[in-house]
Parts: C-alpha cells; structure tokens; sequence
C-alpha cells in the first residue's frame, strides 16, 4: 500500500516538474518575444528620429532667420513657464 502510495506522489511530482518546466519555457519565449519586439521599436524610433534630424537641420540651413525665430520664441515661452513655476 505504502509502495503505491510513494509511486503516486512521484508521479505527481514528476508531472508537477513538468508543468512548471513548460510554463517556464513558456514565459521565457514570451520573454524573448517581448525583447524581440522592443529592440525592432527601439530601432524604428532611432530611425525615425535621425531622419527628422537630419530633416530639422536642413530646415533651419536653408531658413537660418527663422529657425532663431523659433529657437527665440521657444525660449521666451519656457522662460515665462519657469517663472511662472519657481514663483508659486
């Protein structure tokens, strides 16, 4: 009875092991999955952010005047904000 009873709990914990040897590839799939995917956004987004530098910088080359303009009024804005912040 008790030799049943043994072979019972081993099986039981060999298909516990199992389980948990499955679930655990599982997550580390799932895992590789999910770094897969961040590295591939991760290099669309340096992609894309080169080109509209580079896009940015033609720009302010070939409208020298107005891209201070621009570099001016950005700055006078979040100088008003930061006074505006510090006075509170």
């Amino acid at each position: 009875m008790e030799e049943s009873k043994k072979s019972k709990e081993t099986t039981g914990e060999q298909e516990s092991a199992s389980e948990f040897e499955a679930e655990r590839k599982a997550v580390e799939s799932l895992y590789d999955d999910i770094i897969t995917t961040l590295k591939s956004e991760r290099e669309n987004l340096e992609r894309e952010m080169r080109h509209e530098y580079r896009n940015a910088r033609r720009y302010v080359r070939a409208n020298p005047e107005q891209g201070v303009g621009i570099a001016f009024a950005g700055g006078i804005i979040a100088g008003v904000l930061l006074g505006k912040l510090i006075s509170r």
